[in-house]
């Protein structure tokens, strides 16, 4: 099993550098919040899609980050979410970094 991860990923790391209009993980994280308040033209959003396809680790990321936001919004009631406005994205990706090596560790 872990062979076949480690061919998914020599296989991904190889398109994302050889193939023209893919993005790589790191445009991708970049991307994110564009992307989930739908903040993208219709060109972009087909790549990060096309990326989500062939990126198991991205997607993962992606299903995580979205759960996370969900469950803040959730858990604030109406007054509160105008707050969580303010919340800067770099404390976000702190908190995922955070949560990301809590369970790879």
């Amino acid at each position: 099993m872990a062979s076949l991860r480690s061919l998914r990923w020599r296989i991904q790391h190889w398109l994302e550098h050889t193939v023209p209009g893919l993005m790589t993980c790191e445009e991708f994280e970049q991307t994110l919040v564009d992307y989930l308040d739908g903040a993208m033209g219709p060109v972009a959003r087909r790549t990060v899609d096309l990326h989500v396809r062939t990126c198991p680790a991205c997607r993962r990321y992606m299903r995580a980050y979205n759960k996370a936001r969900h469950l803040a919004v959730d858990a604030l009631t109406f007054s509160e979410q105008k707050a969580l406005e303010t919340i800067p994205e770099d404390l976000v990706q702190a908190i995922l970094a955070g949560r990301n090596a809590g369970v790879a560790g």
